[in-house]
């Protein structure tokens, strides 16, 4: 029952080898960089871009199951680097399925976002890499009866985030340099919001699901407003954080959406105190 993690240098893969070694469950791991938070066992230097170096793991340690997070994040660092996004995304994901198939790995997870189902009314080069990765997971599995799972997360935010620029990690570190934090629009968009234990663990629980779903959503089906979000980590950071709208970046979704807002929770209210904790840490 040997696992294979890609991307296990980024935010959520970080958290899944912490998930991962506290079950202790065998696994091997896979990054082009090496883990900036901490040593990875078993891990393989690789970029999933060379097809060669990347079957040299699937003869060798008899993958079974695979959580595919690899691949470049964000709407900005897409929109701005389209070949690298092709390569990253979707070559690295075609690359994966194919060895998957040649060396009969039982399941696939492949990470994808929720972002992504508005794409036909706002189109950006992250969703698009994002809908052909879940189309090439979706075929593959019915033409070569392949058993993988698109999992679509909302909003992730937690712990070994420091590169990430989603906006609970940038109005966190803003706030602890003292940084007026950036608002798109008028701060009135919804966001579902999840905390990366949830995550992993909803993960984890998939991988060894007996069932026959080609995609699942990851996400807490409750909604906040990004200016209360700002009251929240005001609350957490017992200050009152200077902020200013800025024009939303081409390939946000700037939507209002007509989900209910949700009555701020401790449990969320915790998580935020928890990533905002840590980020203090990590900066000293």
């Amino acid at each position: 029952m040997t696992i294979l993690i890609t991307g296990s240098s980024g935010f959520i893969g970080s958290n899944l080898v912490k998930n991962l070694n506290k079950k202790k469950k065998l696994f091997y791991s896979i990054d082009k960089i090496n883990n900036p938070y901490f040593k990875v066992k078993n891990f393989f230097k690789i970029d999933l871009c060379n097809e060669k170096k990347l079957e040299r793991v699937f003869k060798k340690k008899n993958i079974k199951y695979i959580i595919h997070l690899a691949a470049l994040p964000g709407f900005v660092n897409c929109h701005n680097s389209p070949d690298i996004a092709f390569n990253n995304n979707v070559r690295a994901t075609v690359n994966i399925l194919n060895l998957s198939l040649k060396y009969n790995v039982e399941k696939i997870l492949i990470a994808s976002s929720m972002g992504v189902d508005n794409f036909k009314y706002n189109p950006s080069i992250y969703g698009l890499t994002k809908v052909i990765c879940e189309t090439y997971g979706y075929t593959y599995s019915k033409i070569k009866k392949m058993n993988i799972v698109s999992c679509k997360l909302s909003n992730v935010f937690g712990p070994y985030s420091a590169h990430k620029n989603s906006v609970v990690h940038s109005f966190i570190r803003r706030m602890i340099s003292k940084k007026s934090l950036e608002i798109h629009s008028n701060g009135l968009q919804k966001r579902d919001f999840i905390f990366v234990e949830d995550v992993c663990s909803a993960l984890i629980k998939e991988l060894f699901a007996k069932s026959n779903k080609t995609e699942i959503n990851i996400n807490t089906n409750q909604f906040l407003r990004i200016i209360d979000l700002k009251r929240c980590l005001d609350d957490i950071s017992k200050k009152n954080n200077k902020f200013r709208y800025i024009k939303t970046p081409e390939g946000y979704d700037d939507h209002i959406y007509k989900k209910p807002l949700i009555k701020i929770k401790k449990k969320l209210m915790k998580n935020l105190e928890l990533t905002y904790n840590w980020y203090k840490r990590f900066k000293k």
